[in-house]
């Protein structure tokens, strides 16, 4: 087996540097991207997905041609070098005005489709956006938007709908494709002959958080195309996969891994009609590679070990398991022949996932590896790219997110007794910074390259990377030991009837920290089974009491609250922690008790 790593002493740091396992495919810039697929997949299929209950399909030939035009017509609008962004649901044409626009005419700024009026503008302003692609979806944003905002000049609509016959600044996608098709019939170039300087921001990203508190990350062509490289060399795809896009376009980890590695390695991309309908598309649309978050997997295992429970094969799929992977350790693999049942169920050509974005329980990467699903965690940034270390097929560390990619470059600053300090990465993926603020900038970029991610973690010996937390949200106890509110999730989102929890450090009167928790309960599932509040606060207490058995006593769970209410996330599902503790805190005040006293209590009423 190929070497993932190589590992060396780069003034007084542990410095882990990814190999990669295949091939890297490297190319100059996102345009180069889209014109290899084009001649080496042709009339190949690229998306597909359904409108009004039709199946439709693009060809990479259709793909390039659309982006031709539109970019040829928004340079006719006199667009160069201005910033554009995109905000719609997942779709065909996202791609098409993204790539239009980064690919010789400015600079992308990709929106939260999740975003409210107020936030949109905000970004906008602080954006210098002079034109949005949106879907009809947004039309009375927009709308709204145009009424006192002399800034933006254009509003394009992707969908063929009526526009305002009282301002031009509103105009069909479409017709923009046409007009661009006819100019480049007439020989017009300036979009295809446009010079990309790899190295400049062409993409401005703001992260997750209120429009105030968001930075805006500066990536360039460079950045985006060698992380697709990177991704290539450490993940096998092949041209007759075919993925299912799930998370929003605008997050880098769809955007980077979901669409430009996915149109690179001329994968067919399909696009999810939503959450409800994710198991019938992933029938429908013949998935084989899956690249979601936690919550995705988690739901998806959870109602497949359900329907494997209410037909009452639970002990016999556990018994097939148990004979599989010893088969497995004799090197035959029956897996996908045992399980073959409960694959069609769920989808008979499902090969590959891909978690990213927040910590997924050992237990679910299991339960699917066992079914014959391959199942690898990775680790990323929007000021990476995104990504930075996945597993492999080749060394599936499970409860670690692997190896750095190569050409990425990790290590661990000023690593205490265990080896745990904070991540450092570097490598061309790294961002060019932060948009109009240098402060934060040099806050987070150090003179020789390196980029301080505010997550702790250990690299092991075979330079697998654990991540421990964020620094943030670390938990320090009155003896010095270290914990982080994400070790204590994983263990409680796997516990029946609970669908997430958010973990923190409570200071006790006395001074001592005491880890609490708020639980999300099921109320489905605790109503089938006929359980009163009281009921559910036993018989989660129960569960967690089981869980401490296995966690030192100094850092065991003490109390939980109880709620039927979803945590705040952000669109890549992670728990926006600051407004949660905020909300618990908030409750405490205003009972003006201790906690303790309100243990295993409901919050909702």
């Amino acid at each position: 087996m190929k070497k993932a790593v190589e590992i060396f002493n780069e003034n007084g740091r542990r410095v882990v540097k990814g190999l990669g396992y295949y091939e890297a495919v490297y190319v100059s810039d996102c345009r180069e991207l889209v014109k290899r697929s084009r001649k080496l997949y042709d009339s190949k299929v690229a998306f597909r997905f359904k409108k009004d209950g039709k199946v439709i399909e693009k060809t990479y030939i259709d793909l390039d041609n659309d982006i031709d035009a539109l970019g040829t017509a928004l340079h006719d609008l006199g667009l160069k070098d201005g910033f554009i962004s995109v905000i719609s649901e997942n779709r065909y044409e996202w791609g098409v005005a993204y790539f239009s626009i980064i690919n010789g005419t400015g600079v992308g700024v990709p929106l939260d489709k999740y975003l409210p009026k107020n936030e949109v503008e905000n970004l906008v302003k602080r954006g210098r956006v002079e034109a949005i692609i949106y879907s009809q979806n947004y039309h009375e944003m927009m709308m709204e938007l145009s009424k006192n905002n002399s800034q933006i000049r254009f509003f394009i609509c992707m969908d063929d709908i009526e526009l305002p016959k009282d301002d031009s600044r509103f105009i069909l996608m479409s017709s923009l494709i046409k007009r661009g098709s006819e100019l480049l019939e007439k020989g017009d170039r300036r979009f295809v002959d446009a010079v990309i300087d790899n190295q400049k921001m062409s993409i401005l990203l703001f992260t997750s958080g209120t429009t105030m508190a968001s930075k805006g990350v500066m990536l360039s062509h460079k950045n985006i195309v060698s992380n697709v490289a990177s991704v290539t060399a450490q993940i096998e795809l092949y041209p007759n996969d075919v993925h299912l896009s799930l998370l929003p376009l605008h997050h880098t980890f769809e955007n980077t891994v979901g669409l430009m590695v996915m149109v690179l390695c001329g994968v067919t991309v399909s696009y999810c009609e939503g959450i409800k309908y994710l198991v019938d598309n992933i029938r429908e649309f013949n998935v084989t590679v899956l690249v979601g978050v936690p919550a995705i997997f988690e739901a998806i295992y959870n109602r497949v070990m359900e329907a494997i429970d209410k037909q009452g094969k639970t002990a016999i799929i556990k018994k097939a398991i148990k004979v599989s992977n010893f088969l497995l350790k004799l090197g035959i693999d029956v897996r996908r022949k045992i399980f073959k049942a409960v694959l069609e169920k769920l989808g008979p050509n499902l090969r590959l996932f891909v978690s990213g974005a927040a910590p997924i329980s050992p237990e679910i990467i299991k339960g699917f590896e066992n079914f014959g699903i391959t199942f690898l965690q990775g680790y990323g940034l929007t000021e990476t790219s995104p990504v930075i270390s996945v597993n492999t097929v080749f060394q599936n560390a499970i409860g670690t997110v692997g190896t750095p990619l190569k050409d990425i470059e990790i290590t661990i600053d000023n690593p205490d007794e265990n080896g745990m300090g904070e991540i450092l990465a570097r490598g061309d993926n790294v961002m060019l910074g932060y948009y109009e603020n240098p402060e934060e900038t040099n806050r987070v970029m150090e003179e020789d390259g390196w980029f301080r991610t505010g997550d702790l973690g250990v690299i092991d010996e075979n330079g697998n990377l654990r991540i421990t937390g964020r620094a943030k949200s670390m938990i320090v106890f009155t003896n010095g030991k270290k914990a982080f509110p994400e070790e204590y999730e994983i263990l409680l989102n796997v516990i029946p009837g609970v669908k997430e929890s958010f973990v923190w450090g409570h200071k006790a009167p006395d001074g001592d920290i005491q880890v609490c928790a708020k639980i999300v309960v099921d109320k489905e599932y605790f109503e089938s089974k006929g359980y009163t509040r009281e009921k559910i606060g036993d018989e989660l207490e129960t569960a967690i009491k089981e869980m401490n058995k296995g966690i030192p006593k100094y850092k065991i769970l003490r109390y939980f609250l109880l709620t039927y209410e979803e945590l705040a996330k952000t669109t890549k599902m992670s728990i926006k922690r600051n407004i949660e503790f905020d909300k618990v805190k908030s409750y405490l005040d205003k009972a003006g008790v201790d906690i303790r006293k309100l243990n295993k209590s409901f919050i909702d009423n």
